[in-house]
């Protein structure tokens, strides 16, 4: 070991080392040096050991350094690095070899750094002697080099090479001792690896030489691998032994997830035609194969050029015989990849193909450009085979799953590979190609029965057009274009909306790219399609947006606008459709109109119809941040908030005032999609002239009014308002300017802190400092006073109020101390409000701001002490701590403790308390909604909220179990009916906070609700109406709408948007009544609520729960009771809330429940419009699977209502007729059936399956048949019933007639006896 390690240390002392040292001593090798020794290219006398070792190089490359001395070199370091190989001394000790001995290692370990140093030395004196052969200096060393330098320059090198001198035997002999270690230094440095990672302590001085050793092997590979590069690339004389482990080891590193880099895989792209020399039938391959079609979906290979070249070239390899299995694994990765991936794969698969043509060859670089005859012949013999192996395997089979495959996702990712073959189709070698391979696809595919293979097929049709061969001239060309015409009109005709829809687009296409080589008859046919049959296709709104996009597209194409232009004006009407769809479409189009020199879009669609389909996108299901709202407002922008250099701030204002009194609605939509084409300084200038024009109105009605306007005129200069004379001022008016002003702020409240847009949040701050909000809000509450204002100036009043209230959040409190002020007044004086007036107010938005302004925790202290101190019976009267704490005048308190500081909040009336709460709930305003929000997140606010409310229940108890009249107050029954209904709605909020609302569970509180109501108050209401029939006389109308549960169900949306309180669930009726009828009413009060939250708690769910259920058929019974009041107060409920089960999850065990429990009930007049409307939901269904539930459901409670009406009456002896069996309720049900076309047949076809011969079922078949409307369907089913009639009689009469032969025979042997 000692004789190899002097032999090499001259050598690396040399080129490592500045000067000489110890032969025990490593730590003056500069190691970090050494890794930066190949990026110093200065020039110059080598006075570092990098400039030296590049001299020593430069040396060996010199053209004197004649090939004798190169021998002697290359001889002398062959012997010396045999008997390093021979002793493996250039490998790190094993822990066997030295056991504990610690010198013995670390003098094992110096010997192995030595050797790979050496190694590494050896390698590039190999590289610097081809870098001389090839003409010396770096410029040849460049040649050798990578795919980044310049390939011009590396082929002139390669050329004047060819023909000289090779390297000398020894150089290769040392190349190829070398390239032979290659394998070995890996597996050590896997070894060294695993080594370093142990924590031994005893040998702590391991890891860190194994650490070392490791870099200075992975250096000698990395110059090994720079050597056999530099000999494939200089075509050297057998340069294919110099590859067999080079190639395999880049391939493994450039796959290494950790330790790869972008230059392996450059250098394996580099020397990727050496894969051409490996037998691909042989088995010992198959890991190299393996590892080979990793490349094929690895990210660093898809994402660099070398890697995309490197993977392009494997479908070259073996003569095409590769093909098949890259382009297997390429396939599977294209299912769900990104745009990126597949344009990748599009890269590969055209530049594979380009090479097998010959026309550009992946890696002509790597070749010297010159080839004899018998080479080209040979090379183009294998080229065509590669090219058929190519479209036959690879391209055709993308072709056919670009029309054929069962997902549309793929499909279409197949196209989008395909995409560079169909961008480049002007090229006759590809236009040839395609019509190669997609004529025996295409034209089948647009015949195919499959509907998504003929939809497919046009788009692919679109891709290709003209599919002709080039070489078959201008009548092959006419008969492709009339074939294309023919194929394109009859997908146009297809019965199936989604082939018709994509014969548009095609249509559209092909025509915009080539109008003029399509005859003008053809032209005529394909847009009569389009524009008169597509256009107003009322069966499917897929074919109507697609025509429109179609006319779009044809819109782009300059000639077309002449032919266009008068039949744009049909195509706009399509903006009222009702498909979101289409009217986006038409939008998008007018889009485009409005870029046409030439054509204006008012023209293609009048201004008032836009303005009249913008309001409407706020109205309703539709989204007035909707993407066809925005593409409107964007449409419009201009119109309204013009820009330019001419453009005044006054142009702005009356254009604006003119939008606000033509469509108030239409300018709210606006307004809300502002931020989308418009900056935020824009906006905030707009906010400002809103502001203005609002306060010079105002100031214009107090002056009509004869009031102070002096506020006003302080915060709004006389000279600024003068812009705004043009307009004529409304409460309405008002109230949308108001609402606009919010929906701006709001647009850009998140945008105003950035510090681009700090001149914006100056315009903000100027325009509402001082008293503005204050005055305009005092304006507004103010005219609620006016007795004379009907009922839509109230409904403006209160919109400008909330409007202004919710501007006023955006601000800090400190900025709006008046307006504070001016609301903890009105909370002071809500006592004083008329009983009419309290119930109806809504004060949730002023509470809301004072939550914003940091008042969140006394305002819900104040809620809670008011609720409950009302329901618990304490002393209700009112404290000014509460308002001297919110006007920022509180003194020092006494007492620290919690409910001292609640016994001081102010007491507020129980109506206004009520009516915060459920509004609150409901979410009537945004800042509602926000408040709501805090509420749930915050543990401390609901459970003071939920607490309070729940002493509704121990009040409700108290009233049960008194069972005597509380002084007529009924308004202690509504109050405890809204309360508990709040109750469960705060439950269900915070229930539905915990995750997703399709996976809510009952919380123990909910579950408590409903077994109260269940256990308490179901009894209670049975015994009461048990005891006398007080109740018959009550009108309880007022409790619940009977239409609202039946007629207008409650949305199954998100519970946060849900409506808690109904301002249509007034009670007032009550107040004159009797005084003995208080605790009824409380009683069904409290059960109303708690049906109606757990109605929509199962609706907001859609999935049922059998607890809910159960619990709901309990509640049944009270509709069993002789009191009309109860089942009129609690049917409407049940019904809706069996419909509910009865959608979600088709269980039908509800209704008939109910169905059931009422089957003794005369129905009066309203009890009949309770049955029209539940059944009128219930056939309403369109899925047919519930519908037919519902039906069977109610063939079932008619045979139990006939059967227990037989048994009761078994002994009367005449046959009551079918409408008594069943009673007057259930006749109506059934009536109510019998009267629609839809019902009827489904009712035929479940009793069609019932057994023969029942009464019911023959009943029920006599009155379809008797007063059902009549459809074929039915027709057939009731000709079949018919004939089982004729038969069972057929077989009735011969059996009577039997009988009586069989009688009139024995009669006569008896006369004859």
């Amino acid at each position: 070991m000692e004789s190899s390690v002097l032999s090499c240390r001259p050598l690396v002392d040399l080129f490592y080392r500045s000067r000489r040292a110890d032969d025990n001593d490593d730590d003056d090798y500069d190691e970090e040096e050494e890794e930066q020794g190949d990026e110093h290219e200065r020039e110059g006398p080598a006075t570092t050991t990098s400039g030296r070792r590049e001299a020593i190089l430069d040396v060996v490359r010199d053209p004197g350094f004649n090939r004798s001395r190169s021998r002697r070199l290359f001889g002398g370091m062959l012997a010396a690095l045999t008997r390093v190989v021979e002793g493996e001394d250039y490998l790190p000790p094993d822990d066997d070899d030295c056991d504990d001995d610690c010198d013995c290692r670390k003098t094992a370990t110096a010997t192995a750094e030595e050797s790979a140093r050496f190694l590494g030395c050896c390698a590039r004196l190999v590289e610097a002697h081809l870098e001389g052969l090839m003409g010396g200096g770096r410029a040849a060393r460049a040649a050798c080099g990578g795919d980044d330098e310049d390939v011009v320059e590396r082929r002139k090198r390669r050329s004047s090479h060819r023909g000289k001198v090779d390297a000398v035997d020894e150089a290769l002999d040392v190349a190829r001792v070398l390239h032979d270690l290659l394998f070995p230094l890996q597996r050590g440095r896997q070894r060294s690896s695993s080594s370093s990672s142990s924590t031994d302590d005893a040998v702590a001085v391991v890891p860190t030489a194994a650490r070392r050793w490791s870099r200075l092997a992975s250096r000698a590979q990395s110059d090994i691998f720079s050597m056999c590069e530099a000999w494939w690339h200089g075509d050297f004389a057998c340069r294919e032994m110099l590859v067999t482990q080079l190639v395999p080891l880049l391939l493994v590193r450039s796959l290494d997830v950790d330790a790869r880099r972008r230059d392996d895989v450059r250098r394996l792209c580099s020397v990727r035609r050496a894969i051409d020399l490996l037998d691909f039938d042989d088995e010992s391959i198959e890991s190299l194969r393996t590892h080979l079609l990793r490349t094929v979906g690895d990210p660093l290979f898809l994402k660099c050029p070398e890697g995309r070249r490197f993977v392009g070239h494997l479908l070259l390899v073996d003569d095409g015989a590769f093909v098949a299995d890259v382009h297997g694994a390429i396939r599977a990765q294209i299912p769900g990849a990104r745009r990126g991936v597949l344009d990748a794969y599009a890269d590969i698969y055209y530049g594979a193909w380009r090479a097998s043509t010959g026309m550009t060859a992946i890696g002509d670089e790597d070749r010297d450009g010159r080839r004899d005859a018998e080479e080209e012949d040979c090379a183009a013999m294998m080229m065509g085979e590669v090219q058929s192996s190519i479209e036959e395997n690879a391209l055709q089979d993308l072709m056919y799953h670009a029309m054929h495959a069962s997902s549309s996702s793929t499909a279409k990712s197949a196209r989008a590979v395909l995409d560079r073959f169909h961008v480049n189709k002007k090229s006759a070698d590809v236009e040839s190609m395609l019509h190669r391979t997609y004529g025996p696809l295409l034209w089948r595919g647009l015949s195919s029965a499959n509907a998504k293979v003929r939809a497919r097929a046009c788009a692919v049709l679109a891709d290709t057009f003209p599919l002709r061969d080039p070489r078959a001239g201008e009548d092959g060309t006419e008969a492709v274009v009339s074939r294309s015409v023919g194929a394109l009109v009859k997908a146009m005709g297809d019965e199936v909306p989604l082939v018709r829809a994509a014969g548009s687009a095609a249509t559209a296409r092909i025509l915009g790219s080539f109008w003029a080589m399509i005859p003008t008859s053809d032209i005529r046919t394909l847009l009569n399609q389009i524009v008169a049959v597509h256009a107003s296709d009322a069966s499917s709104p897929a074919v109507r947006a697609a025509a429109v996009d179609a006319v779009a597209i044809l819109l782009e194409e300059d000639r077309t606008h002449a032919v266009f232009r008068p039949l744009l004006p049909s195509i706009g009407n399509l903006i009222h459709d009702r498909s979101d769809r289409v009217r986006l479409a038409v939008v998008n189009m007018l889009l485009l109109v409005k870029k046409i020199r030439g054509m204006k879009y008012y023209h293609v669609v009048p201004a008032n119809h836009l303005l009249a389909r913008l309001a409407d996108e706020g109205r309703g299901r539709n989204d007035p941040r909707g993407p066809v709202a925005r593409a409107l407002s964007d449409l419009l922008s201009n119109s309204f908030f013009p820009t330019g250099s001419k453009t005044t701030m006054t142009d702005i204002v009356n254009r604006t005032l003119r939008l606000l009194s033509d469509s108030p609605q239409a300018a709210v939509v606006f307004y809300r999609n502002a931020s989308s084409y418009l900056s935020v300084n824009s906006i905030s200038k707009l906010i400002a002239a809103l502001t203005k024009c609002l306060c010079f109105f105002v100031i214009e009605e107090k002056r009509k009014n004869r009031e102070d306007v002096r506020g006003l005129i302080l915060a709004i200069p006389e000279v600024e308002s003068i812009q705004c004379k043009g307009g004529h001022s409304s409460t309405s008016m008002m109230a949308t300017i108001a609402e606009g002003v919010f929906i701006l702020w709001e647009s850009i409240e998140e945008k105003l802190g950035d510090s681009e847009n700090e001149r914006a949040h100056e315009t903000m701050a100027d325009v509402f400092s001082g008293n503005i909000l204050t005055e305009v809000y005092r304006h507004f509450v103010s005219k609620f006073d006016n007795v004379e204002m009907g009922d839509d100036e109230v409904a403006d009043c209160s919109r400008a109020v909330v409007a202004i209230l919710n501007c006023a959040g955006k601000l800090e409190g400190v900025h709006c101390e008046q307006l504070r002020t001016h609301i903890v007044d009105e909370l002071r004086k809500s006592h004083d409000m008329p009983t009419r007036q309290r119930m109806v107010a809504d004060l949730s938005p002023n509470i809301a701001l004072l939550c914003r302004w940091g008042m969140m925790e006394e305002v819900v202290q104040c809620l809670a002490s008011s609720i409950r101190n009302y329901f618990e019976g304490d002393a209700d009267e009112p404290n000014d701590s509460f308002t001297m704490r919110i006007s920022g005048n509180s003194r020092r308190r006494t007492r620290s403790s919690k409910n001292a500081n609640v016994d001081n909040l102010l007491t507020l009336d129980i109506d206004v308390c009520l009516g915060i709460v459920g509004h609150v709930l409901k979410g009537s305003h945004p800042a509602s909604a926000s408040l709501r929000t805090s509420i749930m997140e915050s543990e401390t606010a609901f459970e003071a909220i939920s607490s309070a409310l729940e002493t509704a229940k121990c009040a409700a108890e108290r009233i049960m179990k008194a069972r005597t009249a509380l002084d007529g107050d009924l308004r202690l029954s509504r109050h405890l009916g809204i309360a508990i209904e709040c109750y469960g709605r705060l439950l269900l909020h915070k229930n539905s906070m915990n995750g997703d609302v399709h996976s809510l569970q009952l919380t123990p509180d909910l579950r408590s609700l409903m077994i109260w109501v269940t256990d308490t108050v179901v009894p209670s209401l049975v015994k009461l109406v048990d005891q006398d029939n007080t109740l018959n006389n009550l009108d309880v109308s007022g409790i619940m709408s009977v239409g609202s549960p039946i007629s207008a169900p409650i949305s199954a949306g998100l519970l946060n948007d849900s409506s808690f309180v109904d301002e249509r669930r007034s009670i007032n009726v009550l107040e004159d009544k009797s005084k003995s009828i208080s605790t009824r009413v409380t009683v069904i009060c409290c059960a109303s609520s708690v049906i109606l939250n757990f109605a929509e708690w199962l609706s907001i769910r859609f999935v049922g729960d059998p607890f809910v259920t159960g619990q709901m058929s309990e509640m049944c019974k009270l509709l069993e009771c002789s009191d009309m009041t109860v089942r009129m107060a609690l049917s409407p409920l049940l019904f809706h809330t069996a419909i509910i089960c009865l959608n979600i999850d088709g269980d039908a065990a509800l209704f008939e429940k109910v169905l059931i429990s009422m089957k003794n009930v005369e129905p009066s007049q309203m009890e009949a419009d309770i049955i029209h409307h539940s059944m009128s939901a219930v056939l309403a269904q369109r899925d047919e699977r519930i519908l037919k539930v519902a039906m069977c459901m109610i063939i079932r409670v008619t045979r139990a209502i006939v059967f227990e009406t037989e048994e009761n009456d078994d002994a009367s002896m005449t046959e009551p007729p079918f409408i008594e069996k069943i009673g007057a309720f259930m006749w109506k049900v059934i009536e109510h059936v019998l009267s629609e076309k839809r019902s009827s047949l489904l009712l035929a076809q479940c009793l069609i399956d019932e057994p023969k011969a029942e009464a019911v079922r023959e009943s029920i078949f006599k009155e379809l048949d008797g007063r059902s409307p009549k459809t074929n369907a039915l027709n057939k089913i009731l000709r079949r019933w018919a004939s089982e009639n004729s038969l069972k009689n057929t077989i009735n009469s011969q059996h009577d007639d039997k009988e009586n032969s069989n009688d009139n025979h024995i009669h006569a042997e008896l006369i004859g006896a």
